[in-house]
């Protein structure tokens, strides 16, 4: 606790310092539009997902879960501390009712104090497009991004579905307009495979819709993929995280020192989250450009390049696709 207040009075001494320059120089800041962000391992805030929230995690449950007797509510298997497998208990008390969950709202305070002024502190933070959360991760700025496609898609839905235009056009026109949006601040992420997943489902699901394939019809999405000429969207972000780790690389301002930038604090027990680093190192491996050097422009260009346009290759058997 005394190294979490000294941090933040460490923090509130740059902003203050900040807030001194900037005024020294003719600016004035509007303290009470600055919000103060809180980070690290579980200070977001859980937000209800699905028709049946967890009392855990408050994520949906699914078939794999029980029903606490107190507050009523269901519980994933992960979440229950169950060992085993799970069988009906009326007599089941959750995690959270025992006390043993994390709160739902993880901030240590909601206010802080600079100079009179009490500034507000955020578990969620809008920064160009992309959602910056508290307890790190990309899993609320894939969620951000998937609601914006969707409008996207909605919006140009007519046109995608225009039996006059190509499929090959239709594929431009998803990639350009559709993808952009849902992949927008993608190259900074490091996803988890839930958040992968997500991302899988959410694209497939439109690339069907407007190619009017029904689940019930049974063609792969790497049939659909080659007709209309487009990428995996996993294939997609790793695509644009490669051709930014090569821009990071070649920059020669602060935007450099990210890579070596090292944050004081104490790890806890577990295996850490994966980082961007580790997903940069997987990516290179997986393309064969770990010896390719980013330095030389032209050549990591050309290398992302090459390896990015390797499109799935066609189940066999599968109907063939009709541009006209």
């Amino acid at each position: 606790m005394a190294f979490e207040m000294a941090v933040l009075q460490e923090c509130i001494t740059k902003l203050k310092a900040w807030k001194e320059g900037m005024e020294s120089k003719g600016l004035r800041v509007n303290m009470r539009k600055t919000k103060f962000m809180v980070t690290g391992p579980g200070l977001d805030l859980l937000r209800d997902t699905g028709a049946h929230p967890c009392a855990v995690c408050r994520s949906g449950v699914g078939v794999n879960s029980i029903q606490c007797s107190q507050c009523r509510l269901w519980v994933h298997k992960n979440c229950s501390g169950i060992i085993g497998r799970l069988t009906d208990n009326p007599l089941y008390v959750c995690p959270r009712c025992n006390g043993r969950a994390r709160p739902i709202d993880g901030r240590p305070f909601t206010q802080v104090d600079v100079d009179g002024a009490m500034l507000d502190v955020e578990a969620s933070f809008c920064y160009l497009g992309d959602m910056l959360c508290a307890g790190g991760g990309c899993e609320l700025a894939i969620i951000t991004r998937c609601c914006t496609a969707w409008g996207k898609f909605k919006k140009l839905l007519p046109l995608l579905t225009s039996k006059h235009v190509t499929l090959k056009t239709r594929g431009k026109i998803f990639n350009t307009c559709i993808r952009s949006a849902l992949l927008h601040g993608s190259e900074t992420w490091a996803p988890a495979a839930p958040d992968l997943q997500r991302l899988r489902r959410n694209d497939r699901a439109m690339i069907r819709w407007f190619c009017g394939v029904k689940p019930d019809d049974e063609i792969p999405i790497e049939s659909l993929l080659d007709r209309l000429g487009i990428q995996e969207v996993t294939e997609a972000v790793r695509t644009r995280r490669l051709r930014w780790f090569g821009h990071v690389t070649r920059a020669t301002s602060c935007i450099n020192d990210t890579l070596s930038f090292s944050v004081p604090c104490v790890r806890g027990r577990g295996r850490p989250r994966k980082t961007w680093s580790e997903c940069v190192r997987s990516d290179r491996m997986s393309w064969n450009l770990d010896r390719t050097d980013p330095h030389n422009r032209t050549e990591w260009r050309l290398g992302v390049k090459n390896a990015g346009l390797l499109l799935p290759t066609p189940v066999p058997g599968t109907p063939a696709a009709d541009d006209k």
